[in-house]
């Protein structure tokens, strides 16, 4: 079994995560070990049917490069400091060093009898080797590639898990039914731990100090505190638990049944099995990459890599800017950074009263921005949050907007997000204004009541003005455009009805863009 090879700072698991297959990819004959390198986003896959190594882009999931190694190749573990992979050769004894900038196999180390497992301390650049047939493991300067030391652990040692943060080593060993514990300073076995039967898999979660190993015939896994080196807990999982990986970001553990063809999904922070996966036939080894969150899966007679994708609730949107309408406010937004890997459905928005807070929480929702909170109380002040939802749920909320106070009062202008309703008008200081008829017609009338310009879109009741955030002033009836000034595209702009009797649309801090007396200004 190949470790985790690197740390990650612990975070805050998503409120909400579903995992699927998201590809499947063929690669070589009978798959065993796995090993990912988060720093360019390739993926290693051991194949000891056919003696190689396939090399898989993340970012396509896609076969780039078939490597040929020794004699029945089982373990690897890869340095994302150095871009160097180490593939255990168990027929003949030996480590092939592949330099993954070339994908070539650069040397060839001899170890112990029938190495298997293969831990990385990118920390200290050095490699850790379990040899199954002797008991042993060889440690590997990877500036040299010379085994500098030969360390007695239990009998059939399986796996190992490396903690860089306290240079630490972990080493299965499937005959002894424990764990030995190596100080990687001093190559010494401090601690001997019992687990369970048949221990096979080495996760370890540097973050936590946390290791978790996977008991073949026992169908656990045990979890041990790296700090006691105590067993605070053991976890059924599915039927003959093999390889095991860890999230560190999200303190998520996920192991591979080869009994039952799936992958079991453990909340580290209460030890529970929250999810379970359907994956390839008989998997054997997985990993998780800390930089994409995703799981690579070995299934060894399918010749085949299940890829398990997280798929998150979204993340939060960006706040725009709020505008006060009468009763109402209009709220923008921009979209979140991440969908959390599923088409975002729609979006919320909800009210915070400070002046009366036991008012508020008043919601509105819609797919586009801006997005109008009716049912406000005017001369109130109001926030609000914006929150986007996907098919998994709800994500974390924007930030609060900018404080406004919906009045009914008259004003002369229209700003970005702000609606005229039927029957509604602006006034200029003079008395000339602009009425939203409820014939559905946008009129200009003289203080005297003259009728000066309209849109003539009279015959639609029910019709509204809004000055888009985009800068195009537009008559709708419900959501299909009637009339509009064809001033989309000038950026944030706001109407106003001018003292001489001039209705003009402006961009904010710039010159106007469209008047009732000439129209469309270039």
């Amino acid at each position: 079994m190949a470790p985790l090879a690197v740390i990650a700072t612990a975070a805050p698991a998503s409120a909400a995560t579903i995992y699927r297959v998201g590809a499947t990819v063929p690669v070589g004959a009978d798959p065993y070990g796995v090993g990912v390198d988060p720093s360019t986003d390739t993926i290693y896959v051991v194949n000891p049917g056919n003696l190689t190594v396939s090399v898989i882009d993340g970012a396509t999931n896609e076969v780039t490069s078939t490597i040929g190694v020794g004699n029945n190749p089982l373990g690897v573990g890869v340095d994302p400091a150095t871009d160097a992979i180490y593939v255990s050769n168990t027929g003949d004894g030996t480590v092939s060093v592949i330099d993954g900038a070339t994908n070539e196999v650069t040397s060839t180390i001899a170890v112990g009898n029938a190495p298997y497992g293969v831990g990385v301390d990118p920390a200290t650049d050095t490699i850790y080797v379990a040899n199954h047939g002797g008991g042993t493991v060889s440690v590997i300067d990877g500036a040299t590639g010379a085994v500098t030391s030969t360390i007695s652990v239990g009998r059939l040692p399986h796996s190992v898990g490396v903690d860089p943060s306290t240079d630490t080593v972990y080493v299965g060993n499937e005959t002894d039914d424990t764990v030995s514990v190596i100080d990687g300073a001093t190559d010494t076995v401090t601690s001997t731990i019992p687990v369970g039967n048949d221990p096979y898999g080495v996760g370890v979660d540097p973050s936590t100090r946390t290791i978790y190993v996977t008991n073949f015939q026992g169908n656990t896994v045990s979890v041990i505190d790296g700090a006691t080196d105590a067993v605070t807990s053991t976890i059924p999982v599915g039927n003959n638990p093999w390889g095991v990986g860890v999230d560190p970001s999200t303190d998520t553990i996920f192991v591979a049944n080869r009994g039952d063809s799936t992958v079991s999904v453990i909340d580290g922070a209460t030890d529970a099995v929250t999810s379970s996966i359907p994956v390839g036939n008989y998997p054997t080894d997985l990993r998780v990459d800390p930089s994409t969150g995703i799981i690579y899966v070995a299934n060894d007679p399918d010749s085949t890599v299940s890829v398990i994708t997280p798929v998150t609730a979204p993340g939060a949107p960006g706040i725009g800017t709020a505008t006060a309408g009468d009763a109402s406010a209009s709220v923008g937004f921009t979209t979140p950074g991440r969908d959390g890997g599923s088409t975002i459905t729609g979006y919320t928005v909800t009210a915070s009263d400070s002046t009366h807070p036991a008012n508020g929480s008043e919601t509105a929702t819609g797919t586009t921005s801006p997005i109008e909170v009716s049912g406000l109380t005017n001369g109130d002040s109001y926030t609000f949050r914006v929150t986007a939802t996907n098919g998994v749920g709800t994500g974390r909320p924007s930030a609060a907007s900018n404080a406004v106070v919906p009045t009914s009062e008259v004003t002369n202008h229209l700003v970005g997000g702000q609606k005229l309703r039927p029957g509604q008008d602006i006034l200029s200081a003079n008395g000339h204004k602009v009425v939203m008829q409820r014939d559905g017609n946008l009129v200009e009338y003289t203080s005297s009541g003259h009728p000066l310009w309209a849109t003539h879109t009279d015959g639609h009741p029910g019709a509204y003005a809004v000055m888009q955030t985009d800068g195009n002033l537009v008559v709708y009836l419900a959501a299909r455009p009637l009339w509009s000034t064809g001033t989309g595209g000038e950026g944030p702009s706001y109407a106003v009805i001018q003292p001489d009797a001039n209705f003009v649309v402006y961009k904010d801090g710039g010159g106007a863009t469209w008047a009732s007396r000439g129209g469309r200004i270039s």
